[in-house]
């Protein structure tokens, strides 16, 4: 990306909700709740299923930026309240599988697993793409197309 641009380096995506919210997106307000379905901007609870944010960190192949993107896993049951209880000042939960809830084409689609650390606790949990050290830049400027981030035809020409 041109630094001297209108975006000045790589734009960071994030995603309000998983995927299969069905619901109004969350917005400005800091919790939606539509029956038992429920969405902060942390944690959800759609029917059976619990997700929670974290953030996925892809570098681009050739360039010393970092794509930066908050999205969605779906987490067992008990790693989902072992997180409610971190942050309640609860222990720190085990690294875990988990699903990715957003679909990231084409790079990774949705339902694909990834792994989730917690780290120290103090920060959103981070996501691992088995298999995915990096991204090119023809899969950077897909992708802000395909999450509506970017159009190609927005980019200066050279």
């Amino acid at each position: 990306m041109d630094p001297d641009g209108p975006y000045g380096g790589l734009i960071d995506i994030g995603f309000d909700h998983p995927s299969d919210w069905p619901h109004d997106p969350r917005g400005e307000q800091p919790f939606v709740k539509a029956g038992d379905d429920q969405l902060a901007s942390e944690l959800c609870r759609l029917d059976d299923a619990r997700y929670l944010c974290a953030t996925l960190a892809l570098p681009v192949r050739g360039a010393e930026e970092v794509l930066m993107i908050a999205l969605w896993v779906e987490v067992p049951h008990p790693v989902f309240y072992a997180y409610l209880d971190l942050l309640n000042g609860g222990a720190v939960p085990e690294s875990t599988l988990a699903t990715l809830a957003n679909d990231l084409s084409p790079v990774a689609a949705q339902d694909s697993p990834v792994t989730l650390e917690f780290g120290d606790g103090t920060q959103r949990p981070l996501a691992t793409l088995d298999g995915l050290p990096d991204i090119s830049l023809d899969q950077l400027l897909d992708l802000y197309e395909a999450s509506g981030t970017l159009a190609r035809s927005a980019l200066k020409p050279s």
